[in-house]
């Protein structure tokens, strides 16, 4: 990765990803090989835990599409961005949070622990 604008855009690209074959393609340029993703409700170790992991939430939220929604703030090797998802007529719930992300040396993911700003009421 040659710049955090670009890792942090591979990164939303991976979670739009349905195509198994590419998103396996993205997640590798953008993870290191023992990246993380921890929120409340997943963890991810490595390439093929985070890939599954993003599987497993496309496939219970069909038709949702990530979108970053703020500016991304870089210092360091720490990066802070917000996303959303949703809130659309194909999407209708709204999901909202803000990730806190370190950068290995080699310029991709090291880790990101995600922050739930905004999601529907529990039934």
């Amino acid at each position: 990765m040659s710049n955090v604008n670009e890792m942090v855009a591979g990164y939303i690209a991976a979670w739009n990803e349905r195509d198994a074959k590419k998103r396996r393609e993205i997640i590798a340029k953008t993870w290191t090989d023992d990246g993380v993703y921890i929120d409340a409700h997943r963890k991810g170790i490595g390439h093929d835990q985070i890939d599954s992991m993003i599987a497993a939430v496309q496939d219970r939220f069909a038709g949702y599409q990530f979108r970053l929604r703020s500016g991304i703030e870089a210092h360091n090797d720490y990066v802070r961005f917000s996303w959303a998802a949703g809130g659309m007529e194909n999407a209708p719930l709204y999901f909202a949070g803000t990730d806190f992300a370190v950068r290995g040396s080699d310029g991709r993911l090291r880790s990101v622990t995600g922050f739930s700003d905004a999601a529907p009421a529990a039934a």
